[in-house]
């Protein structure tokens, strides 16, 4: 969901800043030795790209058709494809009926109905599971579902619940959503559920609930990837304490670097990482921020907590006007800034796909179901 009412910038600001940054790296005496600079870069993100899959760590593009003011109604699906991005976690919000956002951000504004929640997040799952059934998409069951879909040249959704809320601290609703296709799942959100409390309200649970570890046992037996985004410093310690395998956090940033209450201070970016965990960076978009903001982030984790920890969560279509990337199809040129910024080509890769691949695979040999 949108974390607040920050702007964001439009494909024609995006390009122009993406573009100069590339090509102030690749500034030299001449024009056209940097226009040849410039071209390189291009080609070895285009070889990245190629050699490896791209997997967006958290996004929201259940509603498929994105429509903005002025704008002809385009595809989620197509513009994926379009940017080079061969799979997302597709995130059902968990507390979507009781969140909305007002002058200081998105908040809880009441209680659910009984079992409400639970009915709400079935539905989200359920449309994007039809839409698999179409042959529109590969639902993602297995890790090797990504590389089978990307040979057949079709997106794939990783079908994720962006908090636990329709669980209703049950651990035998991770079976059931489980069984329709879900394989991550974000334990909370803008609600302090059963299960843990979170960043942006004043604790109540003091850390991961009892009914929040026995949910992360059971996540750890059925091969789900266990998600600690939005999870208060203490919350997210015990998930990393009660999880018997890496965990990612989906969609946050580096406090260091900017002070926002959704972001990670140093200390937890490393027990991430020191569990063999990945890091999804946010574009998160503020007044006087640009891409440029989302690249320095990522460069100081990379540099902090190693490339093998690193990821990229958009938040695709939830951040609304607050991302510093427009859409799906301006993503093509990020791999060529990072380059720009002394990535290499193994760095693009890991960080594109390989490292959250890494975790499923791990998540997935770990489970203990029969």
């Amino acid at each position: 969901m949108v974390p607040c009412c920050c702007g964001g910038v439009d494909r024609r600001a995006f390009l122009t800043a993406i573009l100069g940054a590339i090509g102030a790296a690749c500034a030299g005496p001449t024009a056209s030795g940097t226009s040849r600079r410039v071209d390189g870069l291009m080609t070895q993100a285009e070889s990245a790209l190629r050699d490896s899959p791209v997997v967006d760590l958290h996004s929201h593009p259940g509603r498929f058709i994105l429509t903005r003011v002025g704008e002809v109604p385009r595809s989620a699906l197509t513009e994926m494809a379009g940017g080079g991005v061969d799979a997302a976690f597709f995130a059902a919000v968990g507390d979507l009926p009781v969140i909305r956002r007002e002058a200081n951000g998105i908040r809880n504004f009441r209680d659910p109905e009984p079992h409400e929640l639970y009915r709400s997040g079935l539905a989200q799952v359920e449309r994007v599971v039809a839409r698999a059934k179409t042959g529109e998409l590969t639902l993602i069951r297995e890790p090797g579902d990504v590389a089978a879909a990307r040979s057949a040249g079709r997106r794939a959704a990783l079908l994720a619940l962006e908090g636990g809320d329709g669980l209703e601290g049950r651990p035998e609703r991770v079976r059931e959503f489980f069984a329709l296709g879900v394989r991550s799942i974000q334990l909370v959100h803008y609600r302090i559920n059963e299960l843990g409390d979170i960043q942006t309200d004043q604790p109540r649970h003091g850390g991961l609930t009892t009914r929040g570890a026995d949910v992360v046992a059971e996540m750890n037996r059925l091969g789900v990837v266990v998600d600690g985004a939005h999870a208060d410093a203490a919350t997210l310690r015990a998930i990393l304490a009660a999880s018997r395998t890496p965990i990612v956090v989906s969609h946050t940033g580096p406090w260091r670097v900017r002070r926002f209450r959704r972001h990670l201070d140093d200390d937890l970016l490393k027990a991430v990482a020191a569990q063999g965990g990945v890091v999804g960076i946010w574009p998160l978009a503020q007044p006087g921020s640009s891409i440029d903001g989302f690249l320095a982030e990522l460069e100081y984790v990379r540099q902090l907590i190693g490339i093998d920890h690193v990821g990229f969560g958009t938040d695709m279509t939830g951040m609304a006007d607050s991302t510093s990337i427009p859409s799906y199809l301006d993503f093509k040129p990020v791999p060529a800034a990072l380059l720009a910024r002394g990535f290499s080509e193994d760095d693009l890769r890991k960080l594109l796909g390989g490292n959250v691949l890494r975790v499923m695979e791990a998540v997935a040999a770990a489970r203990t179901t029969t």
